[in-house]
C-alpha cells in the first residue's frame, strides 16, 4: 500500500475514534442524570467534522495523485504508442497505484506493435514488386533529355523528371501537388485542353490521337517553350489529365552537369484529388505542406539576432517527398556567436559569400508558395521571416502549424515538448540534428507520425488542428503564469 493511502486510512481510523469517544461521553453523562456541557459537544463536534473533512480531502489528493492522474497519463502512452513504430516504456510518474497494469500494457503494446511490423513487412514485400516497374520508368525518364510534366485535371503535377527540372530552371516552383500555372502561361494549356477533351469525347471510333503542339511562356522571364500536349484516358475514355513533354529551347549543355542527380518523383492518387475546398476543411492527410527549419544567431530575433541558414521540404498526400528540398545558407551581416557555431556548426567563413536575407527569401517563399508551413515552435521560425518580409518584397501568408502544440495536446501527461523528446515518444528515429534541412527533415517525420493519434482524437482537418493548436498557446501562456 502507498504512504498516501496509508495517511487517508490513518486520519478516517483516528476520525472515527475520536467521535465515537465524543459520542460514548455524552451517552454516559446522560446516563448518569448530568445534563451535557455544551462546550465539551461542540468541541468533540467539530473536532470530529475537521477531521472527517482532512479525511475526504486527504482521500481525493491521493486518489488524483496516485491513480486519476497516472489513468490519464496511461491513456495518453497508449494512444500514442499504439502508433508508434518502436517500443519504449510507458512515461508515468512514480508512486501511482496501478499495480502491474502498466507492465501488462507494456506487454501488450509490444506484442500489438510486433504484430503490427509483421504485417507491414507483408504489405512491403508486395509493395516491392510493384515499385520493380516504377524504377523502371524511373530508368526510362532519367535517361530522357525531353522535359516531361504529368498533371491531372486540376492542373496539379503529378509527375516531373530530371530534364523537366534543368530545362525550366526553376526546381523551387517545381513539386509535386503543385499547379502547373507556377511555371507556365495557363491560358494555351487551358484552351488547348479543352479543345483536345472535346473532340475526344467527340471521338466515336476511338482512334484519334488526342496531342497538340503549342507554345507556352514560361513565367519567369516569358520565354517560350515548345510543349507537346497529350491527353491521358482511362479504359472507359475518360479524360484523367494529361501529359507535357518539351526540349531545350537553347543550348544549355554547359549547365547540364551543374544540377545534382536526383530519383523521378511521381503521385498518381493525386488523379483522385478534389478541386480546392475551403483551405481549413482540407484533412491533415491530404495537405500540401513545407517543413522548414532556421539556423540563427541566436534566439532574440527582436534583437538584432539573424538567420543564417534556412531548410525545407514538401510533404504531399502524407509522404514526405526527399528529392523536393531547400537548404540556403545566409549571410547574416553580422558576427555568429562562438556559442551558436558550437550548436550548429556554422562561422563567419561558410555564410561569408551567401546572400543576405533579404535575397535569400525569396527562393523560399517561391519554394513554399501556398502550401501550409509547418515547423517545430513554429513561432520562433516565423518572427525570423516576418522581420524580413518588408526589406524582401513579399509577405508569408501561409497557414502555420507548430509541431510542439499538436505534441503538447497528443501528449499533455509530459513536459517536455522538444523536438527530440516528442520524436522518443513517437518512435521517429532523427539524425542530422541542428542543421536546418536536418532539422525540417526531422520535423517533417514526426508531423507524420502524429497524424494518426490525431485523427484518433478527433484531429481529422486543418481547421481542427489550427484549433486546438490555439488552446494549448492560451493553456500554455497559463502555465507559464504559474
Amino acid at each position: 500500500m502507498r504512504p498516501g493511502l496509508y495517511l487517508a486510512l490513518l486520519l478516517a481510523v483516528l476520525a472515527l475514534f475520536i467521535i465515537l469517544l465524543g459520542g460514548a461521553a455524552v451517552w454516559a453523562i446522560i446516563a448518569t442524570g448530568m445534563a451535557p456541557e455544551p462546550r465539551a459537544v461542540l468541541l468533540i463536534g467539530s473536532a470530529g467534522i475537521l477531521l472527517l473533512l482532512a479525511l475526504l480531502v486527504g482521500v481525493w489528493v491521493a486518489l488524483e495523485l496516485r491513480l486519476v492522474r497516472p489513468v490519464e497519463a496511461i491513456t495518453r502512452e497508449i494512444e500514442t504508442l499504439s502508433h508508434a513504430r518502436t517500443v519504449r516504456p510507458i512515461e508515468i510518474a512514480d508512486g501511482h497505484v496501478t499495480g502491474g497494469l502498466v507492465d501488462a500494457l507494456q506487454e501488450l503494446i509490444a506484442k500489438f506493435i510486433a504484430a503490427r511490423q509483421q504485417t507491414h513487412e507483408t504489405v512491403a514485400n508486395a509493395v516491392e514488386r510493384g515499385e520493380t516497374y516504377k524504377r523502371r520508368l524511373e530508368a526510362i525518364l532519367l535517361d530522357m533529355s525531353e522535359g516531361v510534366i504529368v498533371c491531372n485535371l486540376d492542373n496539379r503535377i503529378l509527375l516531373y523528371n530530371q530534364a523537366a527540372v534543368r530545362i525550366l530552371k526553376r526546381p523551387e516552383a517545381l513539386g509535386l501537388g503543385r499547379r502547373l500555372f507556377a511555371m507556365f502561361d495557363r491560358g494555351p494549356v487551358l484552351e488547348n485542353l479543352s479543345d483536345l477533351i472535346a473532340r475526344q469525347r467527340a471521338d466515336k471510333t476511338r482512334k484519334l490521337r488526342v496531342r497538340r503542339q503549342i507554345s507556352c511562356e514560361r513565367h519567369d522571364d516569358g520565354a517560350p517553350v515548345n510543349v507537346r500536349l497529350a491527353l491521358i484516358c482511362s479504359d472507359a475514355v475518360e479524360t484523367e489529365g494529361y501529359v507535357l513533354t518539351f526540349t531545350e529551347t537553347e543550348d544549355t549543355d554547359e549547365e547540364e552537369d551543374t544540377l545534382p542527380p536526383r530519383p523521378e518523383f511521381y503521385d498518381f492518387d493525386l488523379f483522385t484529388r478534389q478541386p480546392d475546398r475551403e483551405v481549413t476543411e482540407i484533412p491533415l492527410r491530404e495537405l500540401r505542406c513545407v517543413v522548414f527549419d532556421t539556423e540563427t544567431t541566436g534566439l532574440e530575433p527582436s534583437e538584432g539576432d539573424e538567420m543564417i541558414s534556412i531548410g525545407a521540404v514538401r510533404v504531399v498526400n502524407g509522404r514526405i517527398v526527399r528529392g523536393e528540398t531547400l537548404e540556403q545558407l545566409i549571410n547574416p551581416g553580422r558576427t555568429i556567436p562562438k556559442a551558436s557555431t558550437r550548436f550548429h556548426g556554422l562561422t563567419d567563413e561558410d555564410v561569408r559569400d551567401m546572400p543576405l536575407a533579404k535575397d535569400a527569401l525569396p527562393r523560399f517563399h517561391a519554394f513554399a508558395g501556398r502550401a501550409v508551413l509547418v515547423a517545430h515552435n513554429a513561432a520562433f521560425d516565423i518572427k525570423f521571416l516576418e522581420l524580413k518580409e518588408k526589406a524582401a518584397g513579399l509577405s508569408f501568408t501561409n497557414p502555420v502549424l507548430d509541431v510542439l502544440l499538436l505534441s503538447a495536446f497528443l501528449h499533455d501527461h509530459a513536459s517536455d515538448h522538444s523536438l527530440g523528446a516528442t520524436a522518443e515518444r513517437l518512435g521517429v528515429d532523427i539524425s542530422n540534428r541542428h542543421t536546418a534541412l536536418g532539422d525540417a527533415l526531422s520535423t517533417a517525420e514526426i508531423f507524420l507520425a502524429m497524424l494518426d493519434p490525431l485523427h484518433q482524437r478527433g484531429v481529422i482537418t486543418l481547421g481542427d488542428a489550427l484549433n486546438v493548436s490555439e488552446k494549448m498557446v492560451k493553456i500554455r501562456k497559463q502555465q507559464a503564469k504559474f
